[in-house]
């Protein structure tokens, strides 16, 4: 603690401690899962607190109602919340109304009885470094146990199902009887969260967890999943080809696992890029090979259901539009008999932008099956990708060397779509051979076009 700082004000007449992850991620010797630490300060009055914080950087209001201050201290990028003890209750489903009571001379204990699970129920003295634990959160650590903290705690918050999913997950916890127990009976009340709060848990399964198909596996055994992702969880026992040694389900958390953890877009594409096999599966007949099980165009079906998903869990247009994207191209089929213009075509059908997500994809896919994989000459295909555009090659309309005013006045057409149908047209040529693009030889191709018409 710095000499002048804003905890000594505040510890020169009241008490400070830090509470929630970061203490309990100290103890597990991990890194903090959250950016912003949290604070409990009690024995100074809220103008007192309010008083000393001014002075040390910018103060927000925004949960003073409840007893919540977000503080930004002077050269430092990271805020920290501050919040007095408080007493909570629900006062209805969904965690969206409380009859809150915060006193600044409550006991830290008695806050802490408030909170969710034993591990989150611990605060750090900033004085003297004391901790305190009321109901041996260290002891459940130390045992690899999450247990709640009272037995109404899912039906107050039902995200916090959720919650235990994920720390027991991220953490190998073994959860207490009676809390699994509990989880399992508060699971329907997951339908009462706002899709906010639920999307917020879901990217942070995604993004913590280093293997989250133990979350998701978690979810559907306690009846979470088919509350929250009933399109993942109707895949279970959905069987494949002999090209799969799992059932749809297993096959895509597998795939989320495999897919980079800190890249959400490629995770979430990984878990969702096969949902679409359960309508799509079929079975053909053939005299010599017998039955198989195929499912044709099921990428296409799976990128419209992620689209939904993901607009269900309100995640923004531009994320689902790129999640969309990479699942609808993610069974791209690569030969190496590949002429280069059908390599600067796959460039400019994916998207130079999207290329290493959608590889990520691909061998996420791949290794789901088998970890030795080459995702079916993936690397070959980056190298030749890369060669074309070192090579500097035209790949989008904006690079031709004419544009909609040059197709306007030599091709006699009036603005509109017909301007883009012929600039595309082009572009098709110049993909076929990139020596085509040279003004005066674009501006002949669009004459002559205009004469043959």
């Amino acid at each position: 603690m710095r000499a002048g700082s804003w905890q000594e004000a505040i510890l020169d007449g009241g008490e400070l401690y830090r509470v929630g992850g970061s203490v309990r991620d100290e103890l597990l010797g991990v890194a903090t899962e959250d950016q912003e630490l949290d604070y409990l300060v009690r024995g100074i009055t809220p103008e007192e607190l309010e008083n000393i914080l001014i002075g040390f950087g910018r103060l927000e209001l925004v949960g003073k109602s409840f007893g919540v201050y977000k503080f930004h201290p002077k050269g430092s990028d990271t805020a920290v919340d501050i919040a007095f003890p408080r007493r909570e209750r629900s006062l209805g489903p969904g965690h969206r109304e409380f009859a809150v009571e915060w006193d600044w001379r409550l006991e830290v204990e008695k806050d802490l009885l408030r909170r969710d699970f034993t591990i989150n129920a611990m605060a750090r003295d900033v004085r003297d470094d004391r901790l305190v634990d009321p109901c041996d959160g260290r002891r459940d650590l130390e045992d690899r146990l999450l247990r709640m903290m009272f037995p109404e705690a899912f039906e107050e918050d039902p995200l916090r199902v959720l919650r235990g999913v994920r720390f027991t997950i991220r953490f190998g916890l073994n959860v207490d009887p009676a809390t699994r127990e509990a989880m399992k009976e508060a699971a329907p009340l997951l339908e009462t969260i706002s899709a906010e709060r639920v999307q917020e848990e879901l990217t942070k399964i995604l993004m913590q967890c280093e293997r989250p198909s133990g979350a998701f596996v978690m979810m559907r055994e306690i009846g979470a999943l088919e509350r929250i992702l009933p399109e993942l969880d109707r895949c279970a026992g959905v069987d494949q080809n002999e090209y799969h040694p799992d059932d749809v389900f297993v096959h895509s958390i597998k795939t989320c696992d495999c897919a980079p953890r800190d890249n959400l877009a490629v995770r979430w594409a990984a878990l969702l890029h096969d949902i679409g096999k359960v309508d799509m599966k079929r079975t053909l007949s053939d005299e010599k090979l017998g039955d198989r099980v195929v499912f044709y165009g099921h990428q296409l079906a799976s990128a419209d259901d992620a689209a939904r998903i993901l607009k269900r869990l309100r995640y923004s247009n531009a994320f689902v539009k790129r999640c969309e994207h990479l699942i609808r191209h993610h069974m791209f089929d690569y030969e190496p008999a590949w002429k280069a213009s059908t390599v600067r075509r796959f460039i400019r059908r994916v998207g130079e932008e999207n290329l290493s997500d959608l590889f990520e994809l691909r061998r996420a896919d791949a290794a789901s099956r088998d970890p030795g994989s080459d995702a079916q000459g993936l690397e070959e295909l980056e190298s030749r990708i890369r060669h074309e555009i070192d090579s500097r090659h035209t790949i989008r309309v904006e690079d031709l060397a004419v544009d909609g005013r040059d197709v306007i006045r030599e091709g006699g057409v009036e603005a509109g779509p017909e301007v883009g149908k012929i600039l595309a047209e082009l572009l098709d040529a110049v993909l076929e051979d990139p020596a085509l693009n040279d003004r005066e030889t674009l501006l002949g191709l669009v004459r002559r076009r205009s004469r043959d018409q």
